[in-house]
């Protein structure tokens, strides 16, 4: 069996060399995505096109010999198959139906969700019949907090004010949906492990919003309890959790959480980082991703700075949150050329 440098990584080996990939490297800065995207009817349905979506995830894999390739799939799949009417609008991004108070969702939503997840297990298998033997292979989902700012805003949001009001005004209510979320979270994540994903990864993208008081409520306690239903349906796969802007709160996260590993976003020094995080924890990130825009000699400063701060741990590669599409695909490739060779 051929050793996989991310995930000897992830599972806490510390190696001469830093394996690398990137937050929504399957996406617009490729022109082979751009083309496939073009032609298709829908975000959604081309995210739940299993072959189609094994195209676009081997892609960045073929371009870029990435020692992971990561599921095309979307976070909000899980509200989708939730039937809050979930859809992509050009220019304005994803829109969900109205929910006025977190009661107004039962578990009665829960019915049927594997069966309509399905094609993601499908696109798992398909792609890894496909992938390098060396390269491993990341499923993931979204993390309750982070759906319920969807859920709560009808989309994406700049304050998060309606998801906010309610963990202060309707505790009890959130308290249900959170679990109606983490059951359903819980569910996708071991259906792509049982598909066959080598590594799991929990995206908790707007933990920034969550208030410092309700840090372990929203973000720490749910993610524990997900790691332990995943652990419960018999998955051992490493799981890697990244709550963006979490600042300080990431250390107790660390701790707690139950997590393999943390993905690190490119508001923490990594300095700091590595400091403060338990001794020997696996960490992912951070380079801010609008540094590859020019990729100038403060991008090899910055690279520099990670490494360097996170040499004395297991580290794999990747930015502080997802590529842009303006990004140049001949700055990608000079920033993995100058990790892996000095």
């Amino acid at each position: 069996m051929t050793d996989k440098l991310f995930l000897t990584t992830i599972n806490g080996e510390k190696s001469n060399q830093t394996p690398i990939w990137i937050m929504r490297q399957a996406g617009r800065h490729l022109k082979e995505y751009r083309a496939i995207r073009k032609i298709q009817k829908d975000f959604i349905s081309f995210c739940l096109n299993p072959e189609q979506a094994s195209t676009v995830s081997l892609q960045p894999i073929t371009r870029y010999n990435l020692d992971a390739a990561i599921i095309f799939s979307d976070i909000l799949l899980v509200p989708w198959a939730m039937d809050l009417n979930v859809k992509f609008k050009t220019g304005i991004g994803p829109l969900l139906d109205p929910v006025d108070t977190p009661d107004m969702i039962d578990a009665n939503c829960l019915h049927n969700l594997t069966r309509k997840l399905a094609p993601v297990g499908e696109a798992i298998k398909i792609t890894k019949l496909s992938l390098p033997a060396e390269t491993a292979l990341i499923g993931f989902a979204g993390a309750p907090w982070t759906l319920i700012t969807y859920i709560a805003e009808g989309g994406s949001s700049r304050d998060f004010t309606r998801a906010r009001l309610w963990a202060w005004q309707n505790a009890k209510e959130l308290d249900s949906l959170l679990e109606i979320l983490i059951d359903a979270t819980i569910s996708f994540l071991s259906l792509q492990a049982t598909a066959g994903a080598e590594c799991l990864m929990l995206f908790d993208s707007w933990a920034s919003a969550v208030p410092a008081a309700h840090r372990n409520w929203l973000i720490t306690k749910p993610t524990n309890t997900i790691i332990q239903g995943v652990r419960k349906n018999g998955h051992k796969q490493p799981i890697i959790g990244f709550p963006k802007g979490f600042g300080d709160g990431v250390i107790h996260y660390a701790e707690e959480s139950g997590v393999d590993a943390v993905g690190l976003d490119h508001g923490i020094d990594p300095g700091w980082a590595g400091k403060n995080l338990p001794k020997n924890l696996p960490v992912q990130g951070n380079l801010d991703p609008l540094s590859l825009i020019s990729a100038g000699k403060e991008m090899f400063r910055d690279i520099d700075y990670i490494l360097e701060s996170f040499h004395n741990r297991p580290h794999v590669f990747n930015l502080g949150h997802g590529i842009t599409p303006p990004t140049p695909i001949e700055n990608v490739q000079m920033m993995i050329d100058y990790i892996r060779n000095g």
